[in-house]
This record gives C-alpha cells, structure tokens and sequence, in this order.
C-alpha cells in the first residue's frame, strides 16, 4: 500500500496547497519509517506468506510502529510539531491536517493487512490483532490502491497546474508525482 499512501499526499497536496509535498510524503509514510528502523534493530520484520508472491504476499510483524495506540501517538506527536513550529507558515490547522495524513496510514493498513495490527502498542493486552485482509483479493486490492494513486496524481496535477504560475515548471511538479505516485503502485503489485 506504499502508492496508496502516497495517493492521499497528493489529495491533500491539492487541497491544502500551502503544505509541503514532502512533509505530506513523509506524514504518510511515517509508521513504514518507524518500522524500518525497528526493523534494522530486529524489533519486527516482515515474512513471507507460504503460496502467495507478488502483491500482498507478506506477513508483517509489526507490533510497536503499526499498532492502534502507536497510530494515534505517532499522528499526535507529528501533527504537535508542526503545529508548534509551523502553523504560521502553513496555517493554523495544519498540524491536524499532518497529523490526519500520518493517521491515514493506519486506516488504509486496517483495509489491506490480514490480522496482523495490534491495538496496543507491543500487542499488550491480549486484544485480537486487526486487519480486515483485502490483500488475500489482489486484484480488488490493485484497484483500490490504483484508484488513491489516480485520485492524488489527478488532484495534485489539477492543483499545480492551475495555481503555479510558471507552467513549465507545473507540468515538471506534476509529472515528478506522477512518476513517483506510478512507479511505487508498480512497485508495490511487483511485491
């Protein structure tokens, strides 16, 4: 779902046009980042599901960085820095705004990942694992994924290229997204 999360920094890029693509980019991508570095550490990890490559085809072991509670602390801990140290530069609301995007993560994972997300940070509490599995349905997957990569490149294209005053460098912004937005669905369906 790495496009996916992309696709809604290009919808909110378009919406709030103010905020910059890459603090949109990396609030979306926040609990993958917090994962990679636990994963490094060898905290969580990610395995293959027996009979299933491609898109979809891994288990993750992700009990700290993709957890509910976790969720909610890493939006509230990143929509507060912003809001501390930017609200003047890109509006009063914008830490909710980031905050949002970095909680957005969560949401679409909650749609795509089999039960494999804790509700409580580490799993404590015995509290069954979520995850309503769309990825064990690829190509229904695909499609979803596809229509938030389509949603944010259209969107962030529409926004630029009406507002940027200098076309050229529009149309550049623009395919620059696209590419990154495109190359990282195919990414993700070539697992």
């Amino acid at each position: 779902m790495l496009a996916g999360h992309f696709g809604v920094s290009g919808m909110v890029k378009a919406w709030r046009p103010e905020l910059p693509m890459g603090v949109l980019l990396v609030a979306s991508q926040a609990p993958d980042i917090l994962f990679l570095s636990l994963a490094a550490a060898g905290v969580e990890s990610l395995e293959p599901v027996a009979g299933r490559s491609g898109y979809g085809s891994l288990l993750i072991h992700a009990p700290y960085s993709h957890a509910l509670l976790s969720a909610v602390l890493l939006s509230a801990v990143l929509g507060l820095l912003v809001h501390l140290w930017a609200r003047g530069r890109w509006g009063p609301d914008s830490g909710w705004v980031v905050g949002g995007v970095v909680f957005s993560h969560w949401l679409l994972d909650l749609l795509v990942h089999r039960p494999d997300i804790a509700v409580l940070t580490g799993g404590a509490g015995g509290l069954p694992y979520l995850g309503l599995g769309l990825w064990e349905f690829p190509l229904l997957a695909a499609l979803v994924e596809g229509a938030l990569v389509v949603a944010g490149t259209v969107l962030y294209a529409w926004r630029t290229l009406r507002d940027h005053p200098r076309r050229t460098r529009a149309v550049l912004y623009s395919v620059g997204v696209a590419l990154l937005l495109v190359g990282s669905f195919v990414w993700d369906l070539l697992g």
